[in-house]
C-alpha cells in the first residue's frame, strides 16, 4: 500500500497545496473525459426527484414507508428556530487549541437545518417550508468557506487566502447542488443563482482547473485514502447535478474522477481489506459506491465502476472482517463501537451476486444521498431477497495479516501487520478476546482526534502507541513508526480442531537493545461449541534484559491464584493461566492522557496489566491460555 500519513497531515493542517503536481495518468484525463462526453447526458442527471414531481414523491414516501409526520415534525423544528450565523469563533478553535468538535457540532446544525427543511417540503409539499429554505440557502452560501476547520489549520480558507476542497465542502456541494436543482423555480431565482454560484466558486471551479492544468492542488486526488472517493463522490455528484455546467466541463470531471479513484481502489490489499480499518472502509467504500452507483445512473449503465476488477474485493472482503455479532476489529483510528454498515453490504451483494445474511432494503430512509441511490428496486427481483450465510468458524486475511476465530462462546481477533499504514496505531501484534459477543479484553480502539493525533506528538498517546496495546514490552523499547516496523508470519496451520499463527514481532521493535528474536504464537482450540485461546511470547537476547507483555481492557483484571488471571467486563468473564520462564509480577496502569471514541468507552478507564520478569534475562518465554467461565 502507498502510504499516506505525511498528506494526512498536511490535509489536516490545511496544507494540500504543498502536495500539488501532475500524476502519471494525467494523460488518460482528456480520453475519458471524451468517452464519459459520449455517455452523459447533455443536460446533466441528478439523482433527486424534481420537487414538483408529486407523483414522483409520492411513490418515494410509500415505497421507502416514511414516517410523513415525523419527517414534518422535523421541519418544524426548524422553523421554530432561527438560521444561526456561521460560527467563527468555533472554527478558529482547531487553529488555536486542536478542538474540532465544537465547530462540527454548531456547523452541522447549520446544515441540518437545510436537510431538514428540505425533508419535509419534499414530502408535504405545500410550499410552508420554502421561504425558511431559501433564508438557510442564502445563510450557508454567505459563509466564508465550507471546509470543516479540522481541515484548515492556517486559516487559509476561512481568511480567504485559498480555496482548497475537503471532505466537507465536497459534499456539501453535492447536496446543496441537488437541492437547488430539485426545488428549481419554487425557489427565489436569486437564492438558485446564489447556490449554484457559490458550488461553483469553493468546489467545482477549482476541481476543473486541476482537471485541465494537471496541477492536483488538493493532495487527496492523488491518494489512496478514503479522502479520494469521499470527495470524489461529491465533486462529481454535484457537476452532474450542477445546471449551469457545460457538458464539456460535467465529462471532464467524471473523467478525471474515472482515471484517479483507481488510486483509492489500489491503496488496499489484494485481500480486499484496508488498513484503515473497517470504519475506514465504511466511509471510503460507502462514498466509492456512491460515486459508483451515480456514475452508472447517469450513464444507463453504460459505466459501472463496482463491476472494476479491482472493486470487488474491497466490496466484499470487509463484512467477513465480523468477529461475531456486532463486534469488529477496533485496529488504526476505528473505535470499539466500529462496525459494516450492514445496509450497504446488503445492497452491494445484491448487485454484485453474492450471498449475504440480509436483504437489501431502504425502509424508513429519506437520507441524502443512500435513500436515492440505493434503491433495491433497481435491483434484479431475484438479488433482493435475503440468502443466508453464516460467518465460518474462521477467516483469514493474509495480506492484512488478521485472523478472526469464531464459537459460539469465546472469540478472537489477531493481527500482524505493519506500523506504516493510513491512520497506524503502533500494534504489531495487537488482539482482541470476546466472550458471548463482548470485549472482555485487547486492543482498545481509537482516540477522539484532536491536533496532537496528525502531527508529530501522534504517538504520544497511550491508544496510538504500543504501550497501550497487548503487545510485548522487550528491553522496556515501545514499537517504532513505520513500514519497516512490521510482523512477519513465519506460519500458518488451520485445521477444524484448531487454527494457529506464528508471528515475528522483532522488526517492530527496532529501539530493543540486543534483540535477537522475538515471536508471537497464537492457537485458537475449539471444543464443541466453544473455543480456548494461547498466546505465547518468545524472546532471546545478546544479554539480559527486562520483558514484559501487556494486556489491556475496559473491565477488571484480579490475580485470582499465583498462576491465574480472570478478566471481566459488562458481566462476561475470561480466564488467563500463566506459564513462564522465570517469576513474573502484575503492574498495572491506568491509561490516561487521551480521549477514547465513543460516549460509552469515554467514561471507562482504560488499564493496561503487564505480565512483567522479576528480573533482566537472556531468553524466555511467556504463555497465556484463556478460557472462558460459565
Amino acid at each position: 500500500m502507498k502510504r499516506i500519513v505525511i498528506a494526512l497531515l498536511c490535509g489536516a493542517l490545511g496544507l494540500g497545496g504543498a502536495w500539488a503536481r501532475t500524476p502519471q495518468e494525467f494523460d488518460q484525463v482528456a480520453p475519458a473525459a471524451k468517452a464519459m462526453a459520449a455517455l452523459l447526458p447533455r443536460e446533466g442527471a441528478r439523482i433527486v426527484p424534481a420537487y414538483r414531481d408529486r407523483a414522483a414523491w409520492n411513490a418515494f414516501a410509500e415505497a421507502r414507508e416514511l414516517d410523513l409526520a415525523r419527517i414534518t415534525r422535523w421541519g418544524e423544528e426548524a422553523l421554530a428556530r432561527p438560521m444561526p450565523p456561521f460560527p467563527r469563533e468555533a472554527y478558529l478553535d482547531f487553529s488555536t487549541n486542536g478542538d474540532r468538535s465544537r465547530f462540527q457540532r454548531l456547523n452541522g446544525a447549520r446544515w441540518g437545518r437545510l436537510t431538514r427543511l428540505a425533508q419535509a417540503e419534499w414530502v408535504e409539499g405545500k410550499g410552508r417550508f420554502l421561504p425558511a429554505l431559501a433564508e438557510t440557502i442564502e445563510g450557508l452560501c454567505g459563509d466564508p468557506t465550507w471546509v470543516n476547520s479540522a481541515h484548515d489549520g492556517n486559516r487559509a480558507n476561512l481568511e480567504g487566502r485559498t480555496v482548497t476542497i475537503d471532505l466537507s465542502s465536497s459534499n456539501a456541494a453535492w447536496q446543496m447542488t441537488e437541492i437547488v436543482a430539485s426545488f428549481g423555480t419554487a425557489l427565489p431565482e436569486a437564492t438558485r443563482a446564489k447556490g449554484l454560484a457559490t458550488v461553483r466558486r469553493l468546489v467545482l471551479d477549482p476541481y476543473l482547473k486541476m482537471a485541465r492544468s494537471g496541477d492536483y492542488t488538493n493532495w487527496w486526488a492523488l491518494s489512496d485514502a478514503n479522502w479520494n472517493p469521499v470527495c470524489h463522490a461529491g465533486v462529481v455528484g454535484a457537476a452532474l447535478a450542477h445546471p449551469g455546467l457545460s457538458p464539456e466541463e460535467r465529462a471532464l470531471v467524471v473523467g478525471s474522477a474515472r482515471v484517479l479513484v483507481r488510486r483509492y481502489l489500489g491503496g488496499f490489499f489484494d485481500d480486499g481489506l484496508t488498513g484503515e480499518g473497517v470504519g475506514y472502509w465504511t466511509y471510503g467504500f460507502s462514498h466509492f459506491a456512491r460515486l459508483a452507483e451515480t456514475v452508472r445512473r447517469a450513464t444507463r449503465g453504460r459505466e459501472d465502476w463496482l463491476r472494476w476488477p479491482e472493486a470487488r474485493k474491497p466490496a466484499m472482503a470487509t463484512p467477513q472482517a465480523r468477529i461475531c455479532g456486532n463486534l469488529w476489529p477496533p485496529v488504526a483510528d476505528c473505535s470499539m463501537d466500529v462496525r459494516a454498515d450492514m445496509r450497504l453490504t446488503a445492497w452491494l451483494a445484491a448487485r454484485l451476486g453474492v450471498p449475504c445474511d440480509e436483504a437489501p432494503s431502504l425502509a424508513g430512509r429519506i437520507d441524502f444521498p443512500d435513500a436515492f441511490l440505493f434503491d433495491p428496486a433497481t435491483l434484479p427481483a431475484a438479488a433482493r431477497a435475503a440468502r443466508p450465510a453464516a460467518l465460518p468458524p474462521r477467516t483469514w486475511f493474509p495480506d492484512a495479516q488478521i485472523l478472526i476465530g469464531r464459537s459460539k462462546g469465546l472469540c478472537f481477533m489477531a493481527m500482524g501487520g505493519d506500523n506504516g499504514v493510513p491512520h497506524n496505531h503502533n500494534d504489531c501484534g495487537t488482539f482482541l478476546i470476546a466472550r458471548d459477543g463482548v470485549p472482555v479484553l485487547g486492543d482498545l480502539g481509537g482516540e477522539v482526534y484532536t491536533a496532537r493525533t496528525f502531527s508529530s506528538r501522534r504517538y504520544e498517546s497511550p491508544l496510538l502507541n504500543s504501550f497501550g496495546h497487548p503487545v510485548p514490552r522487550p528491553a522496556e523499547a515501545l514499537q517504532a513508526a513505520g513500514a519497516k516496523a512490521a510482523a512477519r508470519v513465519l506460519a500458518t496451520d488451520f485445521t477444524a480442531q484448531a487454527d494457529t499463527l506464528t508471528l515475528d514481532l522483532a522488526p517492530a521493535y527496532p529501539g530493543a537493545p540486543g534483540l535477537k528474536t522475538l515471536t508471537r504464537r497464537f492457537r485458537y482450540l475449539r471444543h464443541g461449541d466453544d473455543a480456548d485461546l494461547e498466546i505465547r511470547d518468545a524472546f532471546a537476547f545478546e544479554a539480559p534484559q527486562a520483558f514484559e507483555s501487556a494486556l489491556t481492557t475496559w473491565g477488571t483484571c484480579e490475580r485470582i491464584a499465583p498462576d491465574t488471571l480472570r478478566f471481566a467486563f459488562e458481566g462476561k468473564t475470561v480466564v488467563a493461566k500463566v506459564a513462564a520462564s522465570a517469576p513474573w509480577s502484575l503492574v498495572e496502569t491506568p491509561l490516561g492522557d487521551c480521549t477514547p471514541q465513543g460516549r460509552k468507552w469515554q467514561a471507562l478507564t482504560p488499564r493496561r496489566y503487564a505480565l512483567r520478569l522479576d528480573a533482566p534475562v537472556a531468553q524466555g518465554f511467556l504463555t497465556l491460555r484463556f478460557a472462558g467461565e460459565p
